[in-house]
């Protein structure tokens, strides 16, 4: 992992696989997103202080910002330490706008295992493969139609 600041942004889409004969096989991306804003300062002490996240839009009142518990930052604390990468780095903070509906079959837990794997590899500076980014979303996200929209 670098030691320089730096920032970066995730987009990840909503997605239905509710399409007719394609129902739960054929998946596709919508115009909804889910945006993770991510600013990793240069390291100022050996002290380790945990990931900050912030949440506004859809679900806001709903989603844990313990980065333990958040799904997003546990799918890319997973992909970091199947790399060999323990924790995140110190002092990141991770602000969340979410614009897809929670239970409304528009894969709001697709975009945000997805969020949490491109997460991890822009972290880890992994650059994981389509294919290999796949793989760690089907581990923890068992609905490969919605995923795998949501990735592609």
């Amino acid at each position: 992992m670098s030691s320089q600041p730096r920032s970066f942004t995730i987009k990840v889409p909503a997605t239905s696989a509710n399409i007719g004969p394609g129902f739960d096989v054929v998946g596709l991306s919508l115009s909804l997103y889910l945006t993770l804003k991510v600013d990793i300062p240069a390291p100022s002490t050996s002290t380790f202080i945990p990931p900050k996240i912030t949440y506004t839009g859809e679900g806001a009142e709903e989603v844990p910002l313990d980065a333990y518990k958040n799904l997003t930052t546990r799918v890319a604390l997973y992909v970091l330490r199947c790399h060999s990468i323990p924790s995140f780095p110190s002092s990141i903070s991770i602000h969340c706008h979410n614009e897809i509906p929670f239970g409304r079959g528009l894969g709001s837990s697709g975009a945000a295992v997805i969020a949490g794997v491109l997460l991890g590899s822009a972290l880890g500076d992994l650059k994981l493969t389509p294919a290999r980014a796949l793989d760690f979303a089907l581990m923890v996200e068992r609905h490969p139609d919605n995923v795998t929209a949501a990735l592609v």
